[in-house]
């Protein structure tokens, strides 16, 4: 009997010292919150047992922000023609050898500006007008020019009505009297039978 008694003691002892033990393996499991990324809620991710939010500078890594476009916007004007009707053509009119502009300083001969001698020019005519904005004027002029085998020299030229000036000019390749252009958005193509001449934005260079 007394061994018995001495047995049941033994063992409740024993009992008693794994309880603590069980507490603090339980107390460590409390203190772990998570052990991988999927215990956390939203966004946030386990650290040491912990979970918190995502680095903010790791964020804007994973998300950049979009590259901004510095380039121009395409412009939205294009070449509008002008009718020919007679001698006056838009704001000039033809008088003679001359084509005249209303300046403000009074009436201007713009092929002052465009051949050196224009009083030796056997005739002038606009073959081509093209309005480029408010501003901006293409003429594809026609001459003869004493001397010239050509029968006809053409010229492009581009008239800015704010400076009241010429600001551009060249002569189209070829000799034909015949002479063709495309107009297309804010390109303009001239041509002869030589090279063809192309014009952006209302300036002839």
């Amino acid at each position: 009997m007394k061994r018995i008694f001495a047995l049941s003691l033994l063992t409740l002892s024993l009992t008693a010292c794994d309880k603590p033990a069980e507490n603090t393996s339980q107390t460590n499991q409390v203190s772990a919150q998570c052990s991988k990324d999927t215990d956390c809620k939203g966004d946030r991710i386990c650290e040491s047992g912990q979970c918190t939010s995502p680095n903010t500078q790791t964020s804007l890594t994973a998300n950049p922000k979009p590259p901004v476009n510095l380039a121009p916007p395409a412009p939205s004007i294009a070449y509008q023609p002008i009718l020919i009707s007679g001698d006056k053509i838009g704001p000039f009119t033809i008088s003679g050898h001359e084509i005249n502009y209303q300046s403000r300083a009074g009436v201007m001969d713009i092929m002052a500006q465009v051949i050196d001698e224009p009083e030796y020019a056997t005739y002038v005519g606009i073959e081509k007008a093209y309005a480029f904005g408010p501003n901006k004027f293409v003429l594809v002029i026609s001459t003869g020019e004493g001397g010239n085998s050509c029968p006809a020299t053409t010229y492009a030229v581009s008239f800015d009505t704010q400076t009241e000036s010429v600001d551009g000019k060249t002569s189209i390749d070829g000799c034909s009297e015949t002479v063709d252009s495309l107009a297309d958005g804010n390109k303009l193509i001239i041509k002869k039978d030589g090279a063809s001449t192309e014009v952006y934005n209302g300036l002839v260079k």
